[in-house]
């Protein structure tokens, strides 16, 4: 299974196995920190112990002033890349997206990561689906008016919920 042969931790979210780029130049906004996560429940991924704002996994956006935000699929935001961590962190670990006002994300179509956070159409996809962002920041295989943001190399198992994409953006 990929998640044991390549040291994917649970709690985390994503994987990189081929890295494009990593870029943090925009800043969060107050959202990117506190929004609540799955208000449209369209994940049975996150749960009331999910932790708020942007998450591992998430699609992230840069809106008209330059920040990074939550992509919500149907906004002029434009899709730029998928969050590595949590912005607030994991419990006992450096919080540096609190800190910096930052959250570093993966962009580049070469890369290829792997997560487990993703709206449950996607646990039902082919190899080959192309995903969006969904109104949660979630990628989805429901078409948005948002662009494609990734294929999906490998599909979820009842073994094994991680994914594998490889970005477009």
């Amino acid at each position: 299974m990929i998640g044991e042969a390549s040291g994917i931790v649970p709690d985390r979210g994503l994987n990189i196995l081929y890295r494009g780029t990593l870029n943090s130049f925009g800043n969060l906004t107050d959202a990117g920190l506190t929004e609540a996560n799955g208000t449209n429940n369209s994940s049975s991924r996150i749960s009331a112990d999910t932790p708020n704002g942007i998450l591992a996994g998430m699609v992230v956006s840069v809106n008209s002033s330059g920040n990074i935000v939550k992509a919500v699929g149907t906004s002029a935001d434009t899709e730029v890349g998928i969050a590595v961590n949590n912005a607030v962190g994991y419990a006992f670990e450096s919080s540096s997206g609190v800190a910096s006002g930052k959250v570093p994300y993966l962009h580049g179509s070469g890369s290829v990561f792997a997560t487990d956070l993703y709206e449950d159409v996607v646990a039902s996809a082919n190899a080959g689906a192309d995903l969006y962002a969904s109104t949660d920041g979630l990628l989805t295989t429901v078409t948005t008016a948002a662009q494609v943001v990734g294929v999906l190399l490998k599909a979820a198992t009842t073994t094994d919920p991680f994914i594998v994409v490889q970005m477009r953006i």
